[in-house]
């Protein structure tokens, strides 16, 4: 599903075919969990941003937000003369985001009476999201079918 979603949205001009790389936000905040089973959401974004940011080479730029207390203290470290400035000096603030991935996890579970096969259908839906306007820039929508025996797994 993740290289299938990095294909795509480089292919998006909005977000891949800029001058000015955008700056988007892919964590696991704003990414729910609707379904029936215990999902690792953090699974899902991190491989996501980890294979994007190889695949774009530059041309999507990601942005973090799990990490801002540790950016800023590294910024008043400079700025009050503890530390010199770096190689890539300072910037008026940090890094603002252009677009956030969101998401959702749905499923749908049926037991077959007879066999005890638990049949689940998954989907999960992403959409890119201008964090100016609002607009859903890219979307895409994963789907795929797992079905086994009632065991401790599915419990």
């Amino acid at each position: 599903m993740t290289d299938r979603m990095m294909r795509d949205m480089l292919t998006n001009p909005i977000l891949a075919g800029r001058g000015t790389p955008p700056r988007v936000v892919i964590d696991s905040e704003f990414f729910s969990n609707k379904g029936t089973q215990a999902i690792n959401r953090d699974l899902i974004t991190n491989r996501l941003r980890v294979n994007l940011n190889r695949a774009a080479q530059g041309r999507l730029v990601f942005v973090t937000r799990e990490h801002v207390g540790m950016v800023q203290q590294e910024r008043d470290l400079k700025r009050s003369g503890t530390t010199d400035v770096g190689t890539t000096g300072v910037t008026r603030g940090m890094a603002g985001a252009d677009y956030r991935l969101t998401g959702e996890i749905a499923d749908e579970n049926e037991r077959n009476a007879r066999t005890g096969m638990i049949e689940r259908y998954n989907q999960i839906t992403f959409e890119m999201v201008d964090e100016e306007s609002g607009a859903i820039v890219w979307s895409g929508q994963y789907e795929f079918e797992r079905a086994a025996d009632d065991d401790v797994m599915y419990r």
